[in-house]
């Protein structure tokens, strides 16, 4: 499991909408540089990360308060793929913690060669960060 958090001097709705906004995740220094689909409940969407030309497909589930996950894998469970985005509001502040999970019989091997490293999902946290901020200056 690979963890980054950031806390990002914006409101939550509006990091959510940067999250959320598949016209302009490409845009944004995410590391994500082709998206198909829209990054609704329910949604499949397939990305394309930079440094790779591998199209991801991964399921997105909504929850309340603030959470989503992105789910994709191979079958029969051999290697299943989890991003979870999880915002906590405090105050006007918004504490952001994204996490990628790997499970199934493949796992070691896929953490060896997929592109998900610590720094990548900083560097995404980060993003998300100056985006939030960029676009919702409340302060």
């Amino acid at each position: 499991m690979r963890e980054a958090t950031a806390l990002i001097n914006a409101r939550a709705t509006a990091v959510w909408d940067v999250l959320t906004d598949t016209s302009n995740v490409a845009v944004w220094a995410s590391g994500i540089s082709a998206i198909d689909g829209e990054i609704r409940d329910g949604a499949w969407i397939r990305i394309t990360t930079h440094g790779s030309s591998k199209r991801i497909r991964l399921r997105v589930q909504q929850l309340p308060d603030h959470v989503m996950h992105w789910r994709g894998g191979r079958p029969l469970g051999l290697l299943r793929r989890t991003l979870t985005v999880t915002l906590t509001p405090n105050e006007e502040l918004t504490r952001l913690r994204v996490v990628h999970e790997l499970t199934g019989p493949l796992r070691f091997l896929a953490g060896m060669i997929l592109p998900a490293s610590d720094a990548a999902l900083q560097a995404f946290a980060d993003a998300v960060k100056a985006r939030a901020e960029l676009l919702d200056r409340h302060s």
